[in-house]
């Protein structure tokens, strides 16, 4: 065999790969969590709110370290009424025109899985991040232990320093304040902990 034969092997093999990357790029992953229904979103995001409030009212009763389990059902709820209100602020079809989109969060062990959808090229390309949640100086924060872009599993090396710059941009750094009667939230056993000061 000689060297064009196979320069022209390994060129196909490189080619095959560059395809294969790029389909597993913008393939749609599994969603990590259980979609809310219709019929269950008003009840789990009652729940929520209910959690909260009770966690509010501990602090200004001074009672310390305090703390309330949130399911994954229970936060996706919440988020989605949040961004319900948004569009109503904001008028019909904001969220479908926002850059990055928030599909779903799910708890497992001690991380939080979420997924993201960024567009890109008119596409939605899918971000899917694990992560370890943290209370820091009055904001959250997420320690990252795995990411992938659809289908294709990326190093944290290359996803996490442009992730800690988007968020430590100004208008993104506020949308992770904590209100104040919290002290701290992590993630235990699937469910999101969040504790009182």
């Amino acid at each position: 065999m000689n060297i064009k034969t196979v320069w022209g092997i390994v060129r196909w093999f490189v080619l095959g790969g560059a395809v294969l990357v790029v389909l597993l790029m913008i393939s749609k992953p599994q969603r990590p969590d259980a979609k809310v229904t219709p019929e269950d979103q008003q009840k789990f995001s009652q729940d929520f709110e209910r959690k909260m409030q009770h966690l509010e009212q501990a602090t200004e009763a001074h009672e310390h370290a305090a703390k309330e389990e949130f399911s994954p059902e229970e936060v996706n709820a919440s988020m989605q009424d949040m961004a319900a209100n948004a569009e109503q602020v904001m008028g019909p079809g904001a969220a479908e025109d926002a850059e990055t989109r928030i599909i779903g969060i799910n708890f497992v062990g001690d991380e939080a899985v979420g997924q993201f959808t960024v567009k890109r090229f008119g596409k939605d390309i899918y971000v899917t991040m694990s992560g370890h949640l943290t209370a820091k100086n009055g904001y959250a924060n997420i320690e990252l232990t795995s990411a992938k872009i659809g289908n294709l599993s990326v190093p944290v090396s290359l996803i996490n320093p442009r992730l800690q710059e988007r968020l430590a941009e100004p208008s993104q750094h506020e949308k992770l304040k904590l209100p104040d009667f919290v002290a701290d939230l992590r993630v235990e056993n699937g469910k999101l902990v969040i504790v009182e000061k």
